[in-house]
């Protein structure tokens, strides 16, 4: 990709961004000065983050941090109490907005809705008040398995109002994938639907799970939204006869909060564990003060609230008092840029979205753009996989008009944030972060535990805790310390690989567990995937490495091309690539395949991939949104 600036914050966006005003408040002069403190004392930054952003406590903490029991076990706001629903939605009872509209939600079917934030707190009471009534208590696990309506968003924070454990399913699921969940989480309600639309298709959800909850023994009551009766069901109308009054629970600021189950894992399902103070401190400042997210503005991510950036999205709204959008469905149906039109109706300011929808949406006829007015834009955040560069020039240029600056971040589930983002104080280059998360103390080293040279790729690390670190695995601590913390000794290592420029600029190559490596030579499936999209010939394309005994992996392309007409000749990219990357990477095996297997948030999944050419068992494929795609990828088998 080009190592060239092509944006510059002009000195109006630097002086009015809330970044500015962190480093007034603590007396900083610079980024770097911040990056350098927070690096020797993580402690003090959180603290401050705390404070400039006013989170609320019932009882102040009486420590930051404790660390003294080892990085993986550091406490934070030891002694005081909170709860996440006093930060999102009871601090702001007199704020003159609370009478406002909180949530805009859109069906599938263009039907609209909307509610106030002082409703939203009447019916959370409400909900709370039915959960207590049907012997729910602190500490129980409760799930949803929803789309994205406004009653999941209720149903959510009335969970955590009451000091319950929200648990929020991928609403693609298929009904093992769902008990597996609920009975690794031990959960004793679910909140479910009786249907919802995708792509005009009406799924049935509560169908399909209905017949197997009884393999789930600790499950107590349903809570559904819609007509079917039912021993264990507790309908939704029956919610409207409750008293609207109730007093949030008071919790340890380290109580587990919300369980989110990572995607994409071979073997058991990870549960990753949110706090009360972590998120919302975390969202606070990734998004807050460094994503320059502002009380006036309206929020879009179409992520679902099953992945983590579903409760960021409802964390970072809320806590602020803003408004957000919220729509049933995916981007491009039923009209392929109904995204960008939902921006225009709403005048979205802030939005968040992958580098998978924008190659998506590239490839539409710009006519139809031509009547969008997307002024309203002001900050577009991205994540969830490396860019390329043709993608991320199409969004800045031809949307963001060279104006809008692209959030570029990277982290995870695992962090319920990011490590490495975009500050807007310094100048962007395509597709990278130009600073990483301050309190993160993130770094890059080789295997054997040794910083890398500029411009070489290694594993992306944290040396200390952060905030809003899992806290451990739900049920599973060993293999919280194994799969993080003892890959590389006295490290978090979070399965990227990273590498950063002479600039400081820092870049994402793929999960290292994807890492091929050729005669003694390693690469990136990401550095050949960009050679073959900058031909402007694919869609969608997938590099992974297949054992083999003499040279260690042979190189395997799986292409989309860009229209299905396309005759496209596998020696043409591996020609690409030889001229790009050397003899060393040329490919051994190219195929054309109709689709790619990618999670509903469009994550490509290489391991199925890989899978499927090797004959072996793929795993755990429950996060699919396109199966079928499996079944073509196996034809061509080596």
């Amino acid at each position: 990709m080009s190592n060239e600036i092509v944006w510059s914050p002009p000195k109006e966006i630097v002086n009015s961004s809330k970044l500015t005003k962190f480093l007034k408040f603590c007396k900083l002069n610079d980024y770097d000065e911040l990056e350098k403190k927070s690096y020797a004392d993580p402690g003090w930054l959180w603290d401050n983050v705390i404070k400039f952003s006013d989170l609320k406590f019932y009882q102040p903490y009486e420590k930051i941090m404790d660390d003294s029991k080892g990085a993986p076990w550091t406490k934070w706001c030891v002694g005081g109490k909170t709860n996440i629903v006093l930060n999102c939605i009871d601090r702001h009872k007199e704020k003159k907005f609370f009478s406002e509209n909180f949530i805009f939600a859109e069906k599938e079917d263009g039907t609209k809705s909307s509610i106030t934030y002082e409703e939203f707190n009447k019916q959370i009471s409400k909900i709370g008040n039915a959960l207590k009534i049907n012997g729910f208590q602190k500490g129980d696990v409760i799930a949803l398995y929803m789309p994205q309506f406004i009653e999941t968003y209720i149903a959510y924070f009335a969970i955590l109002k009451i000091g319950c454990i929200v648990l929020p399913l991928f609403s693609g699921y298929g009904s093992d994938a769902v008990i597996e969940r609920l009975n690794i989480a031990n959960a004793k309600g679910i909140f479910t639907v009786e249907k919802t639309f995708r792509k005009g298709k009406e799924i049935k959800m509560f169908d399909l799970i209905k017949n197997d909850l009884d393999q789930v023994n600790s499950l107590k009551k349903v809570f559904l939204l819609g007509d079917e009766k039912g021993k264990k069901i507790f309908n939704w109308e029956n919610f409207k006869n409750v008293s609207e009054k109730l007093k949030t629970e008071e919790m340890e600021a380290e109580d587990p909060a919300i369980i989110h189950f990572t995607s994409g894992t071979t073997g058991k399902p990870k549960g990753c564990v949110y706090t009360h103070i972590g998120l919302v401190t975390k969202m606070s400042f990734d998004e807050g003060v460094l994503a320059d997210f502002k009380q006036t503005d309206v929020h879009l991510c179409m992520a679902d609230m099953g992945w983590m950036v579903g409760s960021k999205s409802a964390t970072i709204a809320s806590s602020h008092g803003a408004k957000m959008l919220i729509a049933e469905g995916v981007p491009d149906f039923p009209d392929e840029i109904r995204f960008w039109k939902l921006i225009e109706k709403y005048k979205v300011s802030w939005t968040e979205l992958s580098p998978a929808l924008i190659r998506t949406q590239m490839i539409k006829d710009k006519n139809l753009f031509k009547d969008i007015d997307l002024s309203s834009l002001r900050i577009i955040c991205t994540g969830g996989e490396p860019w390329t560069e043709k993608p991320w020039k199409w969004l800045f240029e031809f949307i963001g008009k060279s104006k809008v600056p692209i959030m570029n971040s990277a982290g995870g589930t695992e962090v319920s944030g990011s490590i490495l983002h975009c500050c807007l104080h310094r100048p962007f280059k395509v597709g990278s972060f130009n600073a990483p998360i301050p309190g993160m103390s993130p770094g890059i080293i080789t295997s054997d535990g040794k910083e890398v040279e500029v411009n070489q790729i290694g594993e992306l690390i944290l040396r200390k805790s952060s905030i809003g670190l899992t806290k451990s695995l739900w049920g599973d601590d060993d293999r919280y310390i194994n799969n993080y913390w003892k890959v590389i000794k006295n490290f978090w290592v979070h399965g990227d690989l990273a590498s950063r420029d002479k600039d400081g600029h820092w870049y994402l190559h793929g999960r290292s567990d994807d890492t091929i490596k050729v005669s003694g030579k390693r690469i990136g499936p990401s550095e050949l995937e960009s050679v073959v999209v900058k031909s402007g010939k694919v869609k969608e394309v997938a590099a992974v490495g297949i054992p083999d005994e003499s040279k260690g992996s042979k190189i395997i392309l799986s292409i989309v091309p860009l229209a299905e007409k396309d005759e496209l000749k596998a020696d043409f990219f591996a020609d690409l690539i030889i001229k790009d990357l050397g003899k060393s990477f040329k490919p051994d095996k190219i195929i054309f395949v109709k689709d790619l297997p990618k999670t509903r948030n469009m994550k490509i999944m290489r391991r199925v991939i890989k899978s499927c050419l090797t004959n072996d068992d793929p795993g755990d494929v429950s996060t699919l949104l396109n199966p079928e795609s499996v079944e073509e990828i196996k034809q061509h088998a080596i």
